[in-house]
């Protein structure tokens, strides 16, 4: 887009917002605008929807909403920073955070930080950003975000080659959420181990791997909400197949198939299907194949 077209659309939603009468509907506008803006900045790597944003936050007057709408905004600096590499975009998001409410939002606001800045870091051969990000991924309140943000500090190094750090985060990330007694919901927890099997996969610690998905497959097996089992157990059956092809191991494709089993909503099922059938065919498990088909 044009720089014009830029300001028309931000011209627009501003309008848009303040031919509400209703003071709390024009919040909400806002709001919703700066969710609009925050997006766009991240598509176009354009800062000037961030100032916009930025500015629209002063019309929110519920204090709730004005702070998820700074989560959107650090959220998509940390974003544009990590494609950019562009180092005061790390600053500003940090500082941005504080205008978060403490808790879930502000630990949601610095691990996007903490990630961009690691991913900096690596990008720019910067161990002090890197160091920093280590850090501030420990002040972290909530430990689904503590754990995320260690993850995503993994993650950032094994693209550096560094996988001895990168795997002494993940093993970090584990422990998080193998000692939580604050994760409450099953699902936040099921969702990270599965992600943590993902990762030590990468990183070739297969052992680790097997411990994780079996630790997710747990979690998930509390879970009653149907669409929560069907996504987590979709998620685990997708796993458990790439990493039985992977590894060459039939005992995980045939969990994948029991997984599946338990994906019961036909979006999820259908897209579990999918990856399964693609998988199986490419490894030739024409039985396994039947038994999805069935």
């Amino acid at each position: 887009m044009t720089q014009n077209e830029v300001d028309d659309l931000i011209n627009e939603l501003d309008r848009k917002a303040q031919n509400l009468m209703n003071e709390l509907e024009r919040s909400k506008k806002y709001r919703a605008s700066i969710a609009t803006l925050a997006q766009k900045a991240v598509e176009t790597n354009n800062t000037t929807y961030l100032d916009a944003a930025e500015r629209f936050t002063r019309h929110i007057i519920d204090n709730h909403d004005r702070s998820k709408a700074f989560v959107d905004i650090v959220r998509a600096a940390g974003r544009i920073a990590s494609s950019t590499a562009k180092v005061e975009l790390l600053d500003r998001a940090l500082a941005l955070s504080s205008n978060t409410n403490g808790g879930q939002d502000r630990s949601n606001s610095l691990q996007s930080v903490s990630v961009a800045m690691a991913e900096v870091g690596v990008s720019d051969n910067d161990t002090e950003a890197i160091e920093a990000s280590k850090q501030l991924a420990g002040t972290i309140e909530h430990d689904t975000y503590h754990s995320s943000a260690l993850r995503g500090i993994a993650r950032a190094l094994q693209t550096s080659d560094d996988k001895a750090v990168a795997l002494e985060m993940a093993e970090g990330a584990l422990d998080v959420i193998d000692r939580s007694r604050r994760i409450e919901k099953d699902i936040y927890r099921s969702a990270a181990y599965v992600d943590l099997t993902v990762l030590f996969l990468d990183l070739g610690k297969i052992d680790k791997a097997r411990q994780c998905i079996a630790s997710a497959q747990s979690a998930a097996g509390n879970l009653t909400d149907e669409f929560e089992r069907s996504s987590l157990f979709g998620a685990i059956a997708e796993t458990l197949v790439r990493m039985g092809a992977r590894i060459k191991d039939r005992y995980l494709l045939e969990a994948a198939v029991q997984s599946f089993s338990n994906v019961t909503r036909e979006y999820y099922r259908t897209s579990t299907k999918r990856t399964l059938t693609n998988v199986l065919g490419n490894v030739n498990e024409k039985e396994l194949l039947r038994k999805i088909q069935a």
